[in-house]
């Protein structure tokens, strides 16, 4: 378990770029922490420091993006948004289970404490709010 203290968007950013540099595909991010905590922040800055040009913006309504990229054999970042999940059936019929089956993907998925079954090697990312800008990020 690490634990980082971010007092700003700029640190977290670098939090994320680091956590980006270790994925080599296949793993799962599961983040969680209240709304406004900063996970769609994390993400942005995980998905440029893999080489996504466009505005990642969070999939609240469509619940899953994918993304293509190029970073060792990863060929896509699939960012999926549970806040407004009904059920488990919503997540299969988007078809995440496929892009769960895949080691040249990385799936970071947003409320993630939505979700059940979740694979056991699954990298959780806690995002706490403290005063202000500051953060408290765990990475379990």
């Amino acid at each position: 378990m690490k634990e980082y203290i971010s007092n700003n968007v700029e640190e977290t950013g670098r939090i994320a770029q680091e956590v980006a540099k270790s994925l080599q595909g296949g793993e799962v991010l599961a983040l969680s922490g209240n709304l406004g905590a900063g996970k769609t922040v994390f993400v942005k800055a995980l998905a440029k420091a893999m080489g996504v040009e466009e505005n990642i913006t969070s999939p609240t309504f469509v619940l899953m993006k994918v993304y293509d990229v190029e970073v060792g054999k990863i060929r896509r970042i699939v960012h999926v948004d549970c806040y407004r999940l009904e059920g488990q059936e919503d997540l299969a019929d988007i078809g995440l289970s496929d892009y769960l089956a895949f080691d040249n993907s990385v799936v970071v998925i947003e409320w993630a404490d939505k979700i059940i079954n979740l694979p056991d090697s699954t990298i959780k990312i806690k995002i706490e709010n403290l005063e202000g800008d500051k953060r408290k990020i765990i990475i379990d």
